[in-house]
């Protein structure tokens, strides 16, 4: 039975107020956040202990090196590794890859060998192994997925040959929850000669965690997705492995005697060591690892699973709300999309509430597109997090999709006829409209009516010619210079946020001479309603980017 009064007292921020309301952190697979003992595990290193790791003769230096090899006892009895030699330190899940392809996959791989990746993958499990086949002339394949997002394990076997030379695939995937059936699927690789490397970015705060069960070569996973401080993971190998493996890094303490005439190395773990670690983040990492071996994990587990068939069920009853994978193993996670709503609107309104959850792609682009989707809502589960908390969420999903269904207007069929800014609206008047909203969560409810009041192209003016880049949402610029030499501006987006952002800009500069839309400041513009400092980088980047079209256009001119 979970004491979730008492655990939640261990998590600090929990009781924070976000937007004037109780937060509800529902983004715990992008982050978990960190209880105490994690917390003070850090400040008593800076506190008390902090020096450089072991070269140095003095006392302080002896003791932040036993404080740090003993973080790594603890992350080799976390992962039921053998030997503590096995653990080498990284900043995440990220490096650690990057550390097998560039050192056990460039040592090794030919044209010809083949590099088996699923359709699941998070892009730190793709991108590496891409560079490297780029390197060495290897090959990568892909398991695909079945529609309820499970993995194709006939075409997982089908895929598996003599060429296979690695195996890489995640415990459980970050995008739907899914988790594969790794340790099936690593006996089969093994079965043909691969070596096998495990994501367990995912599954380390959820799930019991055994390197010899799994019977990997490797496995890799971020601390703080696992209660832990940020910058800070693990590579668990095996020590025969990495015993072979040349160094990837160079420079202090990866080296045994360093000279012009050629450099030794030192021996595994710190030849992978390159540089002054992050020792506070080890030590962070540790305790992190011992709170969590301290629980009863099978108690938290069933816990975790129980909130997200709660929110499972709740949100089923919302008219509109569809669930993106149904695996029949998955961690606490959901993703989902609502009918006729884009992610960022959702993800801002629900921000508004105190509640936080993750919107877009969530760094895995390939399974989007094979889903022929744009990205989902993501709201993932930790044991800290309660029952009300999902009825709560559930409640303001309801409200979003009883409030958001407003009809748009649609341009004319030549819109350039009626310009709906530049002419009647100007900026000053927006500028006087938005500050008179004297709070944010105000001042976004305006952007939001600007967005439902911006009539929207018509279809045949959504073509990839006018398509702006570096926005997460899809976004369009329409330009022409009209019969009295000015310029004039269309936009349209599929998010109503970043439509109320494009009827900000085209306020601004609608309907001006060149001169007068570059000369105009709309870096002050935006200061002055204090935008950027509450977008997201996403939704910042899509301003910017558009922007960047109109000057583009300008200067044509």
């Amino acid at each position: 039975m979970v004491d979730l009064r008492k655990l939640r007292a261990e998590f600090p921020l929990l009781n924070r107020r976000v937007n004037g309301q109780r937060l509800i952190y529902l983004d715990n697979a992008a982050t978990a956040q960190k209880p105490r003992e994690v917390i003070e595990a850090v400040n008593r290193f800076y506190r008390q202990h902090n020096a450089n790791v072991h070269r140095a003769s003095h006392a302080l230096s002896s003791e932040a090196t036993a404080l740090f090899e003993q973080a790594r006892d603890s992350v080799a009895r976390f992962l039921n590794a053998p030997d503590s030699r096995e653990i080498v330190w990284t900043r995440g899940t990220t490096e650690a890859i990057n550390l097998v392809a560039q050192s056990y996959g460039r040592s090794r791989l030919q044209p010809g060998d083949e590099i088996l990746l699923t359709e699941l993958e998070h892009h730190a499990n793709i991108v590496p192994w891409q560079l490297l086949a780029e390197q060495t002339g290897a090959t990568i394949r892909v398991v695909p997925i079945r529609d309820n997002g499970e993995l194709d394990l006939a075409r997982f076997r089908a895929l598996l040959n003599e060429r296979t030379r690695i195996l890489a695939v995640g415990h459980a995937s970050n995008a739907l929850g899914t988790i594969n059936p790794v340790a099936e699927m690593i006996r089969a690789a093994k079965s043909v000669g691969a070596v096998t490397l495990v994501d367990g970015a995912q599954s380390a705060a959820h799930l019991p965690i055994d390197v010899q069960a799994l019977g990997c070569d490797f496995f890799a996973f971020s601390g703080h997705k696992a209660f832990g401080p940020t910058g800070i993971g693990a590579l668990w190998g095996r020590l025969e492995l990495l015993e072979q493996m040349p160094p990837w890094q160079g420079g202090g303490e990866m080296i045994e005697r360093v000279s012009f005439s050629g450099t030794s190395y030192n021996r595994v773990p710190f030849r992978f060591e390159a540089g002054t670690p992050n020792i506070a983040g080890a030590i962070g990492l540790a305790a992190a690892l011992d709170y969590l071996s301290a629980q009863d994990r099978p108690a938290l587990l069933a816990h975790e699973q129980q909130l997200l068939q709660r929110c499972l069920e709740q949100c089923s009853q919302i008219n509109g709300f569809r669930p993106i994978g149904q695996p029949a193993e998955r961690v606490s996670l959901l993703s989902f999309q609502l009918d006729g709503l884009h992610q960022q609107d959702v993800g801002l309104l629900l921000d508004q509430q105190g509640i936080a959850i993750r919107t877009g792609h969530h760094c895995a682009m390939p399974l989007m597109e094979r889903l022929g989707l744009p990205g989902t809502l993501r709201a993932s589960f930790a044991f800290y997090n309660s029952q009300e908390e999902v009825d709560r969420f559930a409640e303001a999903l309801q409200q979003i999709v009883d409030s958001q269904h407003e009809t748009v207007a649609v341009c004319p069929a030549d819109p350039f006829t009626e310009m709906p800014y530049g002419h009647q609206v100007d900026a000053e008047q927006l500028r006087q409209q938005l500050l008179a909203k004297r709070d944010w969560n105000s001042r976004y409810r305006e952007i939001m009516l600007l967005g439902r009041d911006l009539p929207a192209l018509p279809d045949h003016l959504k073509s990839d010619d006018h398509r702006l880049h570096g926005c997460e949402s899809q976004a369009w610029l329409v330009s022409r210079v009209n019969d009295a030499g000015r310029l004039e501006f269309l936009a349209d987006s599929d998010a109503r946020i970043i439509r109320g952002l494009i009827a900000i800009v085209l306020a601004a500069l609608n309907n001006r001479s060149a001169e007068q839309v570059l000369a105009f400041d709309i870096d002050r513009y935006f200061a002055e309603l204090d935008l950027l400092r509450h977008l997201s980088p996403s939704r910042g980047n899509g301003l910017r980017a558009l922007v960047e079209q109109i000057h583009r256009f300008a200067r044509q001119q």
